[in-house]
């Protein structure tokens, strides 16, 4: 299974999905489009702990997994 980490400029979090998560689209997004102004994708990783650490380094306040894919 592979997973992303979203990185929101905004809300300064970072969350951790699987591939396969409508929110994700294999780091397209929701809008097909990858990076957009409010944020990027990151990956893909084969495995949640690769992926989380990747979360880490974007030195959000908020890094979690999704609460949909991920719980």
């Amino acid at each position: 299974m592979r997973y992303w980490v979203y990185e929101n400029y905004p809300n300064d979090k970072a969350i951790v999905h699987r591939a396969s998560c409508s929110f994700c689209n294999r780091g397209a997004g929701i809008h097909g489009t990858g990076k957009t102004r409010n944020g990027e994708w990151h990956g893909p990783f084969d495995n949640t702990q690769q992926a989380r650490y990747a979360a880490k380094n974007t030195q959000r306040m908020d890094i979690r997994d999704c609460a949909i894919c991920t719980p």
